[in-house]
């Protein structure tokens, strides 16, 4: 069982990379619906408004709460983020809340424990509502994948993507559930299924980039299949090659902010990847 230091620690850590991701999956939703579906895009971003609150109220309790190494990490923000989030908003009219991006590089990390049972009762609370919130995007991700599926509304968003996001959901419930439940066993089988995201991203990176950028999907299309090989081992270490793709995706990123890489995605998704890659080699670090 978690002690409640862990508890504690571990929630805000975990909350500060997930709910950014739940944030930024409600933004790329909202840009792909096409007007007849502007309902959706509407209720898109209903959910990216709430978790940006609950983002912000994560970093309010995180400061002085969590580890030097995971806010070193580049799973909260990278050195593209801000510009990232300003060029979807510059492009789509959709506000990212950078603001929350400046919030995050002044959080101080762990010195020493100083626990109250307020603390510790205040973090229950927000994992309360954040685990609420997650399950509520869940339902609305998997009606939408309902939809595309059956053909009943077409988006400008993988079918195989929108599946890909409503299981980063799901993933979080179960941390979150195991969290409530101090389980120190909260995280278990991660190998499994980072390896498994690490794949998506690459096949997904693979065809939104321009037809004329061969050397960047040919690299895609590599990094899909090594770790479609990972997913079936997970007792193989992927920290190797899961610092290669973090620096392919780094590459694409810096790439597109320049116009240097064409592609029909944003460099919020790739640096939303490049996050998901930074997380998963925190994770496999000790």
């Amino acid at each position: 069982m978690l002690s409640s230091a862990e508890y504690i620690q571990l929630s805000l850590e975990s909350n500060l990379f997930w709910v950014r991701i739940m944030k930024e999956h409600a933004i790329f939703i909202e840009s792909a619906m096409p007007p007849p579906l502007n309902h959706i895009a509407r209720q898109a971003e209903h959910f990216k408004q709430q978790f940006a609150v609950l983002l912000s109220e994560t970093i309010r309790h995180a400061n002085g709460l969590v580890s030097s190494g995971a806010l070193q990490s580049g799973q909260y923000y990278t050195n593209f983020t801000e510009a990232a989030e300003q060029a979807v908003q510059n492009s789509t009219g959709i506000g990212t809340d950078g603001y929350l991006t400046q919030m995050e590089y002044n959080i101080e990390p762990l010195t020493t424990y100083s626990i109250t049972p307020e603390t510790e009762d205040a973090v229950n609370q927000l994992n309360g509502y954040i685990l609420n919130m997650v399950n509520a995007f869940a339902a609305f991700k998997a009606d939408l994948l309902d939809n595309q599926s059956a053909c009943r509304i077409f988006t400008l968003l993988y079918t195989a993507d929108i599946s890909h996001i409503l299981h980063e959901a799901q993933r979080y419930i179960q941390l979150l559930t195991g969290l409530q439940n101090k389980d120190e066993n909260f995280n278990q089988n991660y190998a499994e299924f980072w390896n498994q995201n690490m794949a998506e991203h690459a096949k997904s990176m693979r065809g939104l980039f321009d037809p004329s950028e061969t050397a960047f999907i040919n690299e895609a299309d590599r990094y899909g299949r090594v770790f479609d090989a990972l997913a079936q081992v997970p007792t193989i270490s992927a920290l190797p090659d899961t610092k290669d793709i973090s620096a392919f995706k780094a590459t694409a990123t810096q790439g597109m902010l320049s116009c240097k890489v064409k592609a029909i995605m944003s460099p919020l998704y790739t640096d939303h990847n490049l996050r998901e890659a930074n997380h998963y080699i925190h994770l496999m670090q000790p």
